[in-house]
């Protein structure tokens, strides 16, 4: 597979990405199981959906530390921004799809989609926030060299450019997460967008 394979791919149709944010549910990705909706998962998140079509991890030190348990549970494409050793099974994208400063794994997933010409892209945990209870993600934390959504600051502005991205190629793209703090995407019930 390769970028100008996956242009267009999904013309018309309706995809799903899922991020890693702490209201993520399995009930949630079960449900978008069932729809048979084609789905990315964002980082760990494919833990929660081996059935996806595609991970997306944007970084070295990910694939680095999780490629052994991904090549032995995921059988989707897996999509990255930086270029992997081949044997990882990697397809990079950098400097080929994306401006500079989206900067974060989940609004890079949806640029991925973006590029497949759906007509509309689902949000699940795309909380970018905190949990009361302080958790960053809905699995445990990642080693302390990767940090832990320690740039969240920054996503607002990222996620602003990925939705006005989307908007330019026609794309629409709802928010279903059970909690979020962007403002920049439609908000919508999962089962109401997936039906």
């Amino acid at each position: 597979m390769t970028l100008e394979e996956l242009r267009g791919r999904y013309r018309g149709r309706t995809v799903v990405c899922i991020a890693s944010g702490p209201s993520l549910t399995e009930d949630d990705c079960e449900l978008v199981k069932a729809s048979e909706h084609p789905t990315t998962a964002v980082n760990l998140s494919f833990r929660r959906a081996l059935w996806a079509d595609m991970l997306f991890g944007m970084d070295a030190p990910f694939w680095q530390q999780y490629i052994d348990e991904v090549q032995s549970t995921f059988k989707g494409e897996r999509w990255g921004y930086v270029r992997m050793p081949k044997e990882m099974g990697v397809i990079a994208t950098k400097g080929a799809l994306y401006p500079t400063g989206w900067g974060n794994s989940g609004s890079y997933a949806i640029s991925l989609n973006v590029v497949a010409k759906p007509m509309k892209i689902v949000l699940i945990g795309y909380d970018c926030k905190y949990a009361d209870d302080g958790k960053r993600h809905w699995h445990e934390d990642y080693p302390e060299r990767m940090g832990n959504a320690t740039t969240l600051s920054r996503w607002p502005y990222q996620f602003e450019l990925v939705a006005k991205y989307a908007r330019q190629h026609g794309v629409k793209v709802v928010n279903c997460s059970r909690s979020t703090a962007l403002s920049c995407f439609e908000r919508g019930d999962l089962g109401t967008e997936l039906a």
